[in-house]
C-alpha cells in the first residue's frame, strides 16, 4: 500500500514537473520569438543608419530555432563587412552557405566569399569558391563574372584564355567587359582561331567599338565575318560597303549560320539598296544556301501587289518546308483564305498546319478558326478541335472565344460578376521553405536593396519581388513572359497567374460596374492593359491615369475641364473611364468587342472598317484591323479578361 502511494506521488511529481518544463519552454519560445522580432527590427534600424557596430549586436542576439535566423547570419555578415572584420563576415557567410544551398541565394553567399578571399590576398580559397561558381552556377551572373577573377588568379596562359575568352561570351556587355577586352587587344597570343576572333568582334561590335571590331575581322575569312562586319558596318552607316559585303556573303555555303541571323542580315542590307525587290531576286538568284533563297522569296512578298504576294507564299512554302517561317507563312495563307471565304482552301491550309505544327504563336486562332469552319460545314469533330484547344492552349485569347462561341454564348455579356477581393499573392517557390521565408521576410521588412545583391535570374521570383516592391507593370509583365515561356502552360492555380493578373481597385470597379451595368472584369482588363495600374502614367499623346483618359474625352464625357494631377486621381480615373466605356456601349448598341476597339482607336475608325467589312463576322473584322497596335490591343484585352476569370471565377472548361 505504501509503495503504490509512493508511486503515485512521484508519478504526480513528474507530470508536474514535465507540465512546468513545457509551460517555460513555451513561455521562453513566446517571449524568445517577441525578443527575435525586436532584435531584428532594431538591427535594421541601424543598419540603415550605416550604424554597422549595433547592428551587428542585435542580429547577433537572434537564436538559431528563430525563422529570422537566416536573414540575421545574412546581415550579420554584410555588416562586419562594412565593418572590414572579414574573418568574421566569412564565418558568418560559411555558416549561411551550409544552412541553405540553392541556386537562387547560394551564388551570392560563394561570391562574397570567394571576393572576401580574393582581397585578403587569400586566392587558394578565392579560387576555390570561384571555381565552384564557375561550375555549379555557371550561367548565373556571379558565375560568369567568376571568370574574370578566375583569369586573375591563374598562372596558367592556356586557363586565362579560356576564362577571359568564357567572360566575353557569356558576359559581352558585362561589369567587367572594358578590362577583359583591353588585356585580349593587348595579349596577341590569346587571340588565336578565326572562331575566337568572331567571339570578341561581337563584342567589341555590342560596346560601340566599331573600327576595333573590322581590325578584327579583317583577319578572319570573308565566308565567316561577313555577317559580323554587316552588323559593324550599319552602325556606321556605311551603306557601299554593306552592300558590297553583302553580295559576296549570299554565295557563300552559310551553314554556320542560323535562319534568323541570315534574316535580320538581309534586312540590314534592304535598307541600304534602292530597289529592294530588284535586290531580293537577284539575292534567290545568287545564294547558294537554300534558306537564304527561301528567306529572299518570303521577303518579297512584301514588295508585290497581293495576288503576287500570295503565289510567292505558295510557292514558299511548297519549296521552304523546313525553315522556321514555314508555319507563320502558312498560317498567312491559311487567314487571307478564311477572310475571303475561301473555305475548302482554309481547311487544306489549317489541316496541314496542324498535321506539321504544335505549340506555335499561331497555333490556338487555327484551332479556333478550323472549328469555326467545322461547325459552320455541320462536322461534328469541330468538339475535338475546341477540346484540344481548352487542353493545349487554355490560357489563350482564342480559347476565350472557343469558350463564348461554342460554349457558353452568354458568357461575354455577364454583367452580374463582381471582382473578387485583392488577394495576398505568396512566394513563388513553396518547395525551398528556407528560401520562401528568408525572402518574405525581407521583403516584410522593406528591405528591398538586399534583393539586388541575390541577381534573381527567375522571371517568377523577380515578378513577386516587383510586386512587393509596387512595380504593378514589371510585375506583371514578368510574370506573364514567365507563364508564355512553357509549352505547356502552368496548371490553373498556379502564383503565376495572379501575379500576371493581379486584382488592384476591384472595390471602385465594382461600383462603378454596378451602377452602369458594365462588366466588372472587362473593366479590370481594360485596366490593366491601358496602364498596368499606375495612376500616374502618362502617354506621349496626353492620355492619363489609370484608364489613360485624354483630357478632351474627359471633357466630353462629364462637362468639366480637369487637371493632369486630377486626371490621376485613381477613384475620379476610373468614373470617367467607365462613363466613357458606357457612352460607347450605348454607341455601338452594347456590343462590347466594337466598345473595346473603339477604346483604343476612336468610335469613327471602327464604324470607318464596319463600313468597309459589310456582313463579315466580327472575327473577320477583328482580323482584318489594318493597325498592328489595335488588333494586338483586342486580343490582349480580351486575353486578360478571359485570364481573370480562370483565376478567380474558376471557369471550367
Amino acid at each position: 500500500m505504501e509503495l503504490k502511494k509512493l508511486l503515485i506521488i512521484t508519478g504526480s511529481l513528474l507530470l508536474a514537473f514535465l507540465i512546468f518544463i513545457v509551460g517555460f519552454m513555451f513561455i521562453f519560445q513566446l517571449n524568445h520569438k517577441k525578443d527575435s522580432s525586436t532584435y531584428y527590427k532594431q538591427g535594421i534600424e541601424y543598419y540603415n543608419k550605416n550604424d554597422f557596430q549595433n547592428a551587428y549586436y542585435n542580429f547577433s542576439k537572434i537564436y538559431p530555432n528563430s525563422p529570422l535566423f537566416l536573414n540575421s547570419l545574412y546581415k550579420q555578415a554584410k555588416s562586419a563587412e562594412m565593418l572590414e572584420d572579414y574573418k568574421t563576415a566569412l564565418k558568418k557567410y560559411s555558416l549561411m552557405n551550409k544552412l541553405i544551398k540553392n541556386e537562387t541565394i547560394s551564388p551570392f553567399i560563394l561570391w562574397r566569399m570567394a571576393i572576401i578571399n580574393f582581397e585578403n590576398k587569400n586566392e587558394r580559397n578565392a579560387k576555390k569558391y570561384f571555381l565552384t561558381l564557375k561550375n555549379e552556377y555557371k550561367t548565373s551572373e556571379y558565375g560568369i563574372a567568376s571568370n574574370y577573377y578566375l583569369s586573375k588568379i591563374t598562372k596558367n596562359k592556356k586557363e586565362r584564355k579560356e576564362y577571359l575568352l568564357d567572360y566575353i561570351k557569356y558576359s559581352p556587355k558585362g561589369r567587367y567587359i572594358k578590362e577583359v577586352i583591353s588585356e585580349i587587344l593587348n595579349d596577341k597570343e590569346i587571340i588565336t582561331n578565326d572562331y575566337e576572333k568572331l567571339i570578341i568582334a561581337d563584342a567589341l561590335l555590342q560596346n560601340g567599338l566599331y573600327k576595333n571590331s573590322i581590325n578584327i575581322l579583317k583577319n578572319v575569312p570573308i565566308n565567316l565575318s561577313w555577317v559580323c562586319l554587316i552588323k559593324t558596318l550599319n552602325e556606321l552607316n556605311s551603306g557601299r560597303n554593306i552592300i558590297k559585303v553583302a553580295n559576296k556573303g549570299f554565295s557563300f555555303d552559310n551553314s554556320n549560320f542560323d535562319e534568323e541571323t541570315l534574316l535580320e542580315t538581309i534586312k540590314i542590307y534592304l535598307k541600304y539598296t534602292n530597289s529592294p525587290l530588284v535586290s531580293l531576286n537577284e539575292i534567290y538568284k545568287i545564294a547558294q544556301d537554300e534558306r537564304i533563297k527561301g528567306l529572299a522569296l518570303y521577303l518579297s512578298a512584301n514588295y508585290v501587289d497581293e495576288n503576287e504576294a500570295i503565289k510567292r507564299k505558295i510557292k514558299f512554302n511548297e519549296s521552304f518546308p523546313s525553315s522556321k517561317l514555314a508555319s507563320s507563312v502558312l498560317y498567312e495563307l491559311f487567314m487571307e483564305s478564311f477572310k475571303n471565304n475561301k473555305t475548302v482552301l482554309a481547311m487544306k491550309y489549317g489541316k496541314k498546319y496542324m498535321a506539321l505544327y504544335k505549340n506555335k504563336n499561331e497555333s490556338p486562332a487555327i484551332y479556333y478558326y478550323m472549328a469555326v469552319m467545322k461547325k459552320k460545314m455541320l462536322d461534328n469533330s469541330y468538339k475535338e478541335v475546341i477540346n484540344k484547344l481548352f487542353a493545349e492552349y487554355p490560357e489563350s485569347y482564342y480559347s476565350y472565344k472557343a469558350y463564348s462561341t461554342f460554349v457558353d454564348k452568354n458568357f461575354s455579356n455577364k454583367r452580374n460578376l463582381k471582382i473578387t477581393k485583392n488577394s495576398y499573392i505568396p512566394y513563388p517557390n513553396k518547395e525551398n521553405k528556407k528560401e520562401r521565408q528568408f525572402f518574405e521576410i525581407l521583403a516584410k521588412t522593406g528591405d528591398f536593396k538586399s534583393f539586388e545583391d541575390f541577381r534573381i535570374q527567375n522571371p517568377l521570383i523577380s515578378s513577386w519581388v516587383e510586386y512587393k516592391k509596387g512595380n504593378r507593370a514589371l510585375s506583371s509583365v514578368l510574370a506573364r513572359d514567365y507563364i508564355n515561356s512553357f509549352e505547356t502552360a502552368p496548371k490553373r492555380g498556379d502564383v503565376a497567374y495572379k501575379l500576371a493578373y493581379p486584382i488592384y481597385y476591384g472595390e471602385n470597379i465594382n461600383k462603378e460596374a454596378k451602377k452602369k451595368n458594365l462588366n466588372p472584369y472587362l473593366i479590370l482588363a481594360l485596366m490593366k492593359e491601358e496602364s498596368h495600374f499606375d495612376p500616374e502614367i502618362r502617354s506621349s499623346v496626353g492620355a492619363t491615369g489609370l484608364m489613360q483618359i485624354m483630357p478632351t474625352t474627359a471633357q466630353m464625357i462629364s462637362g468639366k475641364s480637369f487637371s493632369i494631377e486630377e486626371l490621376q486621381n485613381e477613384k475620379l480615373n476610373i468614373i470617367l473611364g467607365t462613363s466613357y466605356f458606357k457612352y460607347l456601349m450605348n454607341e455601338f448598341l452594347d456590343n462590347e468587342p466594337l466598345c473595346v476597339l473603339s477604346y483604343n482607336s476612336g468610335p469613327n475608325a471602327v464604324k470607318k472598317w464596319l463600313d468597309e467589312h459589310k456582313g463579315n463576322s466580327m472575327d473577320v473584322l477583328a482580323e482584318s484591323i489594318p493597325y498592328f497596335e489595335t488588333k494586338n490591343y483586342i486580343k490582349k484585352v480580351y486575353t486578360a479578361y478571359w485570364n481573370y476569370l480562370l483565376t478567380y471565377e474558376k471557369i471550367k472548361i
